[in-house]
């Protein structure tokens, strides 16, 4: 998972820096305590070595992602 946001213009953002990089990502909205976010996450990927690496070069781009079992 790339991040989880409330505003539109910042999920494009994110998106767009992802896929640039050559990521495919996708979204899912969930609604929290504190409203409606939207998950920016990549993936699957066939094992969790392979899910580090991705998410290493994401971190190269300026962002925290979090490697995720689900």
């Amino acid at each position: 998972q790339v991040g989880a946001f409330a505003e539109e213009s910042t999920l494009r953002e994110v998106r767009r820096k992802v896929e640039r990089a050559g990521f495919k990502t996708y979204t899912q909205t969930v609604t929290t305590k504190d409203g409606a976010r939207t998950r920016v996450r990549v993936g699957p990927f066939d094992d969790r070595s392979k899910a580090q690496q991705a998410a290493d070069g994401i971190r190269q781009l300026g962002l925290s992602p979090s490697v995720l079992t689900l």
